[in-house]
């Protein structure tokens, strides 16, 4: 059966920052408003990672290869879920400061999860153009062959299947040369911790994954990149000096710097459509 809404937020994910009765509470940012929602009606949007065909044979559907990245992300989440909860506990008040959190393929987990996160929303999906084929692409030889074989064929419909191949290359890594592993290979290189509330706690949103440059960093790369886990256990990704002495490990933070983080996710207002939290006060001292 054809599954019509496509989480681009893992519910698994979301269910870590709900309250005692299960809901989350949300802070709507473009209607100023509070409400509670469940994890599944919360961060999806219908038929998302679908290419409808077009210009094509009425026979062959409505869309191409359904579910198939959505059924892909799934085969993902079983691992991501299990190590995320992994983390979660493992990071606790009595944890040894001077404890690995991590082992063995596990990092390598917590970054593709990472990376699934950032590509798969719909915003920087339209970043990457993967609603639309290019002009050039259009033009090019390999299309128009394509374009003609199809035609000859009687089915038609090459746009659309050229817009399945790109979301699949670009968000999946079923494909060799895959975008996903790019990235992947580059969070490899950078230092990264994670941090526990003693008090308070993270909130997230529907843009999760707050990737950018900090100029304080020494050397050539300045990614850094900052994800809230749960209320609790956040991770931090950057070649500053105190990752390095910290690397893999737990830092213990107060409520100020816990403020610091959660106003970063703030700050990207002008793309985020909701904020998230285990309660209405986590969220609204920041607004």
């Amino acid at each position: 059966m054809h599954k019509i809404k496509e989480h681009y937020v893992p519910q698994f994910y979301l269910n870590n920052f709900t309250d005692d009765d299960r809901l989350l509470h949300i802070y709507d940012v473009k209607r100023k408003k509070f409400y509670t929602e469940k994890s599944r009606n919360v961060c999806f949007i219908k038929n998302l990672y679908e290419a409808e065909w077009k210009d094509a044979n009425p026979k062959l559907g409505i869309y191409i290869l359904p579910n198939n990245i959505e059924d892909i992300f799934c085969k993902y989440e079983g691992e991501f879920a299990k190590l995320l909860q992994t983390i979660i506990c493992v990071c606790s008040e009595d944890q040894n400061p001077n404890a690995l959190i991590l082992h063995g393929k596990e990092k390598e987990v917590l970054i593709q999860f990472i990376v699934n996160l950032m590509l798969r929303n719909p915003v920087n999906m339209e970043r990457l153009r993967l609603f639309e084929i290019s002009e050039c692409m259009k033009k090019s030889d390999e299309f128009l062959l394509y374009e003609d074989i199809l035609s000859k064929m009687g089915l038609g419909g090459v746009e659309s299947i050229y817009l399945t191949a790109q979301k699949k290359v670009m968000l999946t890594n079923e494909l060799d040369g895959n975008y996903p592993q790019v990235w992947v290979n580059c969070l490899q290189k950078i230092y990264f911790s994670f941090f526990y509330a003693q008090q308070g706690e993270f909130i997230t949103s529907d843009i999760p994954v707050c990737l950018g440059n900090d100029i304080t960093i020494s050397g050539e790369d300045k990614t850094c990149l900052y994800f809230a886990l749960s209320p609790k256990v956040a991770v931090l990704f950057g070649n500053y000096t105190l990752q390095k002495k910290r690397k893999n490990r737990m830092i213990k933070i107060d409520k100020g710097h816990i403020d610091f983080f959660n106003r970063q996710i703030i700050k990207h207002h002008n793309y985020i459509n909701i904020l998230i939290g285990n309660s209405k006060e986590s969220i609204e001292r920041y607004l």
